[in-house]
């Protein structure tokens, strides 16, 4: 009785074996594929949280929005700062900061705008900012145009 047992479990012993050393075998040569195969696709597709130009400002993300403020270095003031002055009041406080110290970069104003203070303080910096741009817009309309 006790060989028939045992014939009976060599045979189940040698499927395991074999398809552990068939598992084993192919397991380096997948990650072999997902090791070359996911950095090319990522490189493909890119970050999709990363902006690509100023027209992130208006992305529902609020990392994308803050991320796209320092690409409008190169944009006219007449499209960026208005722009920047809407954010000040984001719902984010993040995007507020940014958007505020590219407003103080170009401007060299600062007005006691404190991006994480509650709306109610907010609003006064906010109104100076919008009454500076207005009176600077005024000067930049007046001034001659560069050919």
């Amino acid at each position: 009785m006790m060989q028939h047992t045992e014939q009976r479990s060599r045979p189940y012993d040698k499927r395991k074996e074999r398809f552990l050393t068939a598992r084993s075998h192919s397991r380096p040569h997948l990650w072999r594929v997902v090791g070359i195969t996911l950095p090319l696709v990522a490189l493909t597709f890119g970050c999709s949280i990363a902006p690509r130009n100023f027209r992130g400002m208006t992305h529902p993300a609020a990392i994308t929005r803050a991320r796209s403020v320092g690409l409008g270095r190169g944009l006219p003031e007449s499209q960026v700062i208005p722009t920047l002055i809407g954010k000040l009041d984001d719902p984010d406080p993040v995007v507020r900061l940014s958007a505020h110290e590219e407003l103080r970069r170009r401007s060299g104003q600062d007005f006691g705008y404190l991006p994480w203070a509650p709306p109610e303080e907010r609003t006064k910096s906010v109104t100076q900012w919008r009454a500076w741009w207005e009176r600077r817009r005024g000067s930049l309309a007046k001034s001659p145009q560069n050919p």
